[in-house]
């Protein structure tokens, strides 16, 4: 009995294990007796948005057996066959896919050894591609407005600029140097100014700004078109040295020792010695300069005598003519006006008051800008039309002319 127990085992596990061995080898009949064999994947699979195209960074598998990445696109219709270079991960493999849709774009990366095995692939989603509408919305960096630029000590030329928009990195200055060459400078998103050392005078400045779309972008966008800078012009005082008093037949006579050089010999106060001081006669009258020079003005300025400040014959409203060939019989034939200045009191207060104010602007010379791309003048003509303290005789301690300086 015992014996035929053991027999009886024996054969059961005969039968067992005859059957495990059936059943491992079951599955070969489903796949044609051939293993199914998967790639190893990349890592760190990253992209970079570009201009009308993507840039897709990935690190290659270990796998040595990859022979292959095959990228593709548009729910697989487009594709692209990258080698696999390197089967470091340390290292990366990078492909440009250009000629894309302004979109937003999903890849996916599948890996193929030399048997025809692929890996199971992966995604790569929301791959923004940049193109017209996303330029058509960028704008040069703004100028600022309220001060654009300075002249520094050193004769070079300062662009101020106002704060960068997001995205911008860069604006490309485009000016024409003391050569005649065009030449350019570029102004990084931090920085708020570039200084131009070489700036050719009377020259006009243009500017572009470039940008990325998102952090990693592999171009640089460009707006459409270049903008113009402000108008640049340097203002430069006019050489007294060289003025002298131009006499003609109808300029008003001078008086009380007070003479009309005075007017420009850089004594802004009474204490300091006489000024102008044009005789007693009927409104308007006038006197005519030689400035030694053609000048397009930009401006000029004026001191009052100190001792009747606002009042007495310190000029209120006053005419500035320019010639170049002054008649000699002393008409206006000849001459152009150039601009009607009217003096302003700081405080308002009525004749014979001043506040400090008053005072102090008055010290400083008061300031009057003629138009804008005015020609050049030698001569010139102050005619007084009216005078703080109503009278019919004006006087001046001091006048400055502010000339255009194109560089000539």
């Amino acid at each position: 009995m015992k014996i035929t127990f053991n027999i009886a085992v024996c054969f059961l596990i005969g039968l067992a294990l005859s059957g495990c061995k059936k059943y491992d080898t079951d599955y070969k009949s489903y796949l044609a007796n051939h293993e199914v064999t998967y790639p190893g994947l990349a890592t760190g699979v990253t992209y970079h948005a570009g201009n009308l195209r993507a840039v897709l960074v990935w690190h290659p598998s270990p796998d040595p057996s990859i022979k292959s990445y095959v990228v593709t696109w548009n729910n697989g219709s487009d594709s692209v066959v990258v080698a696999a270079t390197s089967h470091s991960p340390a290292d990366s493999i990078t492909v440009s896919i250009p000629n894309l849709k302004e979109y937003v774009y999903s890849f996916t990366i599948v890996a193929h050894d030399g048997d025809g095995n692929k890996s199971v692939g992966q995604d790569l989603n929301n791959v923004r591609v940049y193109g017209a509408t996303y330029i058509s919305g960028l704008a040069n960096r703004a100028y600022n407005q309220a001060n654009p630029y300075q002249f520094n000590a050193d004769g070079s030329l300062t662009l101020n600029f106002a704060p960068a928009d997001t995205g911008n990195v860069s604006t490309t200055i485009k000016y024409t140097n003391k050569l005649g060459a065009s030449a350019t400078a570029q102004l990084a998103a931090k920085s708020s100014s570039v200084t131009l050392t070489d700036y050719k005078l009377g020259t006009d400045v243009k500017y572009q700004s470039y940008y990325i779309p998102e952090k990693g972008s592999v171009d640089l966008f460009s707006t459409g078109t270049d903008d113009n800078f402000a108008k640049i012009i340097h203002v430069v005082l006019c050489d007294k040295s060289l003025f002298k008093e131009y006499r003609l037949p109808t300029d008003i006579e001078s008086a009380y020792g007070w003479y009309l050089p005075y007017m420009w010999d850089g004594k802004t106060d009474e204490s300091q010695g006489p000024g102008f001081y044009a005789n007693y006669h009927d409104f308007p009258t006038w006197v005519t300069i030689d400035m030694g020079q053609q000048a397009s003005l930009y401006s000029m300025k004026i001191w009052q005598r100190t001792s009747g400040l606002y009042d007495q014959g310190n000029p209120k409203r006053f005419e500035i003519w320019g010639s170049n060939n002054p008649s000699a019989n002393g008409d206006f034939s000849t001459w152009v006006k150039l601009s009607t200045f009217n003096s302003v009191k700081p405080s308002g207060l009525p004749r014979g008051q001043n506040s400090q104010a008053d005072k102090d602007f008055a010290a400083a010379g008061e300031s009057f800008t003629f138009p804008a791309g005015l020609q050049q003048y030698r001569y010139i003509r102050i005619s007084m039309l009216e005078t703080w303290g109503e009278s019919n005789y004006w006087h001046m301690m001091e006048i400055s002319m502010y000339k255009v300086d194109n560089g000539n």
